[in-house]
């Protein structure tokens, strides 16, 4: 921590100082992850905040998460037309509870990587809401109630998007799903309707990617 001349006590200085790094990125996704690492890597001290998730919406709700969940489906789908295959069955049951514990598993998982990545190449994880104070120093509000400050030399803002819901009449009042709360189904829906839609051509790495299958 770099420190001014000043008369204050220790005390007041470590409250008002903020805490120094070559990079601070606000938002934990995809990008920032490897810029974290990258930096790090090179000797950078290097801070990344996230108020919730744990490398972003990608490994935790959203790309590797479906693709889990899709895999079941496709088992499901080999195992309803086994008798194509020339294999026969007498029936199954899906156990929706059971593919979500799968995915929530793997998500599990790869939260373990992300946070041994950081571990490894000394880039600092922070998991709080973070908000602007000045040029480069941002207050990051911590789960236990308390506050960092961080400065750094170089700041990135990397908070992506969230689901919205569009001003269609009637729509907040059915209590329509996005995205998180259908993948978190303990039950497979008598009816499902889908508003609007969307593609990625995003391809994830080849480790994540497996991941997401196993």
């Amino acid at each position: 921590m770099k420190r001014t001349e000043s008369t204050s006590s220790p005390q007041v200085l470590k409250k008002t100082q903020p805490e120094e790094f070559d990079l601070v990125i606000l938002g934990g996704g995809t990008g920032s992850t490897i810029a974290a690492w990258t930096f790090a890597g090179e000797g950078r001290q290097v801070a990344v905040v996230d108020r919730k998730y744990i490398g972003g919406s990608c490994p935790t709700i959203a790309c590797l998460p479906s693709k889990n969940i899709i895999h079941s489906a496709k088992v499901a789908s080999y195992f309803r037309r086994s008798n194509e295959f020339g294999i026969r069955h007498d029936g199954f049951a899906i156990d929706m509870a059971d593919v979500r514990e799968r995915k929530r598993k793997m998500v599990r998982g790869l939260n373990d990587m992300y946070l041994e990545n950081y571990r490894s190449t000394g880039a600092e994880f922070i998991m709080g809401t973070g908000r602007f104070l000045a040029p480069r120093t941002v207050e990051v509000s911590l789960a236990d109630g308390t506050t960092r400050q961080l400065r750094g030399a170089n700041v990135i803002v990397s908070t992506g998007t969230r689901a919205a819901l569009d001003t269609i009449p009637g729509l907040a009042e059915a209590q329509p799903l996005t995205h998180i709360e259908a993948l978190e189904l303990g039950q497979v829906p008598e009816h499902l309707l889908v508003v609007g839609g969307a593609t990625s051509e995003w391809r994830c790495p080849k480790r994540c990617a497996a991941s997401a299958v196993r």
